[in-house]
Formats: C-alpha cells, structure tokens, sequence
C-alpha cells in the first residue's frame, strides 16, 4: 500500500479534531507572576510593536490572542534580527512564542494579522511556565519528525499539567504519524492501526471530549467521542 493509504489514520483522526472546527486555546498559566508585558490594543490595520528587556537563558512566553483576525508574531533582537515567528500554535488560531533567549538584551515584538486586517488584541509576555518549555520541546521534536521523543515529552507536559489540551492533541498527532510513516504496516482502516497505539489515542480523545465539554464544547465532545468509538469498532 502506498504512501497515501498509510497516512489515512492522520488524516482521518486528526482533521476531525483540527480542520473540523475545534480550536484550542493554551490555558493561561495558573501561577500568577509579573509578565514583562501586557496590551490590550487595536491593530488599524499594518502592526504593532512592544519591547522588553530580557535576560539570557530566560524563558518566556509571548502570547498574541484576538477574536477580531488571525494572529501573527514576530520577535526580534536589537539588531531588528529575527529569532522566532509563529502562526497557529498548538492547533489553535492564536500565536504563540515559546523561547529562551539568548541574549541580555532588548527585543521587539511585533504583533500583525495573517491577512493584514486590523482589530482588536491581547498580547502577553511573561515568564513561560514548567508545561510551556515541555510542550514547545514536544512540538519541535514532532517537527523534526523525532517521534518517540516527542510522544514522551507531550507525556512529560501532561504531567506537569493535565488540564491543557494542545499537548493531548500533539500527543494524538504524533502517535499517529508514526504509525502513518511506518513502511511496515498496512493501514486502510481504524483498526489496522496497532492496538496499542489505538488504546493511547482512544484515551487521549476520550480526555481531551472531557476537557472540552467542561468549557462548553459539547458539540465538539460529542464527535471526539464518536471517533473514539469508531477508532474501537472501524467503519468511520
């Protein structure tokens, strides 16, 4: 079987979650500490930019929300260099900027739209938490195609903090693009994918349909559980 007919456990399961509809939002940190910067603005439209000082080796998290566009951040150092950009993080349609830095330095900011529209903003810059460092590890490791360790990193970041659903989700997604990339199994329905592989991904979408019914997502709890069901019995 080629390799379109492998990939079909991704593209099934996970475009149900993402492509669907669903759009998670990473919780806020539960620790309450000083951010370095918080705007709630008006982008009319082009950008906008803030700046802070940082330290190096420091963690941060930069975090660009609105209900009015899609988000897009950029930071940058004095030099107006380029150190990290992002664009729909963890599956959602915020950005966000997981980072230590690398530098003792002043950086910049600069907060957009995907289309260059303007609207209304929240931007947040605070130390990252515990689960944020884990989770953006996890995200680079499935990047990179680094399978295995960014299913025990996702797991690592879940135990820190089982309330955050991107790490459920990342953890879903990288289980099954390996199995989607692996030459050696057959994969044309839910359950030719490895039965274990099936029982993690069952349990992840039966917490996540939790999570999300708990924040007024019933519609969206209902189908994760349909498709755990169909991940049990096939037939999708």
């Amino acid at each position: 079987m080629g390799k379109v007919g492998r990939g079909w456990a991704v593209l099934w399961v996970f475009s149900s979650l993402i492509l669907g509809g669903f759009n998670p939002p990473m919780a806020r940190a539960k620790t309450e500490v000083k951010p370095l910067v918080e705007e709630v603005g008006t982008i009319s439209p082009a950008e906008a930019v803030h700046r802070f000082s940082g330290q190096a080796g420091d963690t941060v998290t930069i975090q660009l929300d609105s209900q009015s566009f899609d988000p897009v951040l950029s930071l940058r150092n004095s030099a107006q260099e380029e150190i990290a950009t992002n664009d729909d993080f963890g599956g959602s349609l915020s950005a966000t900027i997981i980072i230590k830095l690398p530098a003792t330095d002043t950086y910049t900011v600069v907060s957009r739209s995907f289309a260059g529209n303007g609207g209304d903003y929240r931007l947040l810059v605070r130390p990252a938490t515990d689960y944020e460092v884990l989770y953006a590890q996890a995200e680079a490791l499935t990047t990179n195609q680094q399978y295995p360790e960014a299913i025990a990193t996702y797991t690592k970041a879940i135990n820190r903090d089982p309330e955050q659903i991107p790490a459920y989700l990342g953890r879903i997604q990288a289980q099954l693009t390996q199995v989607s990339n692996d030459p050696s199994l057959q994969i044309s329905q839910p359950t030719d994918i490895p039965l274990a592989v099936r029982q993690a991904v069952i349990a992840d979408l039966e917490k996540v349909a939790s999570l999300i019914e708990v924040k007024g997502s019933t519609e969206w709890a209902t189908s994760l559980r349909q498709q755990a069901e169909v991940l049990r019995n096939g037939n999708p």
